[in-house]
């Protein structure tokens, strides 16, 4: 405990960035070394003039009433030198000193924690999909991490609650704080069926700038991010970029070109991105390197789930009910509705794993309609994409 208060103290110290709070405690030893140094020896360790002055306030009081706090409020603090800090996040280089943490964080660096983040005035498209990310990736046992605001971030988290996943949210606010205020709900359900983090402790002042701040964590809890929608120029772009910078996967969800969410999913694209219609697409990029997480059976207080996603009937997953009278379609009735494009696309995908550049060949197709048409197909379901633009029918 006596050690925790230096941690926490570090944490507090406004004005002074993560990236250089992390560079002291690795050049000094630790954060009371931080605490005990005079301005002279901060600087010798690296800290610019104004990060060595805002550290000269030597009050633990705040450090204090914090870890009063969360003890009364069930919180656990995680600092960077626990065992239990998640190593993915510690890798970045401006990970958070001190993560405070309510709930019980699961095990992120053995899972599949995938990042879904989108615009928060999302289209009703934009919804449905965000909830069937959410929803997929938690079926897939997967865990979906968020920033929990309105819009396609907090879809996909009640999608993903509703289908008895894991899910860990992250705060700009204080961990004590619900902003906004109308997800309570979703805050709680959120910290019973995963966690709540934040780098800001219980009653700890935070500034609009922490919500920018906050999304650095959010792609580094995760192997990869997920946009459901978003324009060209939004705030998701704040995480990719992040994603980006940190190494992690980027997927994004199609969009109608000409449109601006379709401008951002090919300006996402132009980055790299991959593109992923289903929860199932995302998980396929990672299989067989994490253990699955499995679904609880009982789903959360429907309240929590919007109306625009569809309620499924209940049975248990693993049965399957088979109609006698019915008969499966055959190849030439399921693609008979196709346009020609995406018809030839399919039919010269003819062995599993084919480079996009070997489809455009073999279909003898400029690489601008081959590309839109296997979006197109992704789409519907017909067909996968795995690392380095490769497809796969399904």
């Amino acid at each position: 405990m006596a050690r925790l208060k230096y941690w926490v103290w570090l944490s507090c110290a406004a004005g002074v960035e993560p990236l250089a709070k992390n560079h002291l405690v690795a050049a000094m030893g630790g954060p009371e070394a931080v605490f005990f140094a005079g301005k002279d020896e901060l600087m010798f360790a690296g800290a610019t003039a104004h990060d060595a002055q805002k550290l000269m306030d030597k009050s633990l009081a705040e450090a204090s009433r914090v870890l009063e706090a969360c003890e009364e409020q069930g919180v656990r603090i995680l600092t960077l030198q626990d065992a239990d800090y998640p190593e993915r996040l510690r890798s970045i280089p401006d990970a958070p000193v001190v993560l405070f943490v309510k709930g019980r964080l699961p095990a992120v660096d053995e899972s599949a924690v995938i990042a879904v983040v989108g615009t928060r005035k999302a289209s009703s498209y934009g919804q449905s999909m965000a909830a069937r990310l959410g929803e997929g990736i938690a079926r897939g046992g997967g865990i979906v991490v968020s920033g929990l605001a309105d819009g396609c971030d907090g879809i996909a988290m009640e999608a993903a609650l509703r289908a008895g996943g894991t899910v860990i949210g992250v705060l700009g606010t204080a961990i004590d704080v619900v902003y906004p205020a109308k997800n309570r709900r979703l805050f709680e359900e959120t910290a019973v069926r995963g966690a709540l983090v934040s780098e800001h402790g219980p009653g700890t002042r935070t500034y609009q700038s922490d919500f920018r701040l906050r999304n650095r964590i959010i792609s580094g809890l995760a192997l990869g991010v997920a946009v459901t929608e978003a324009p060209e120029r939004s705030g998701t772009r704040i995480t990719v970029d992040r994603a980006l910078e940190q190494g992690r996967d980027v997927f994004a969800v199609p969009a109608a070109v000409g449109t601006p969410a379709g401008d951002g999913y090919l300006a996402l694209l132009a980055l790299g991105a991959q593109t992923a219609a289903s929860g199932a697409d995302i998980l396929a990029r990672y299989e067989g390197r994490f253990r699955p997480v499995p679904a609880r059976s009982a789903p959360v207080s429907t309240k929590t789930v919007p109306t625009h996603i569809k309620k499924e009937i209940d049975k248990p997953r693993d049965i399957v009910y088979i109609d006698l009278t019915d008969r499966t379609p055959d190849r030439s009735e399921r693609w008979k509705d196709l346009p020609d494009v995406q018809r030839r696309i399919l039919e010269v995908m003819d062995r599993p794993s084919m480079h996009a550049d070997e489809i455009i060949e073999a279909a003898g197709l400029s690489a601008s309609e081959a590309l839109a048409a296997l979006t197109m197909l992704q789409v519907a379901g017909l067909v996968s994409q795995g690392a380095g633009r490769r497809y796969s029918r399904l």
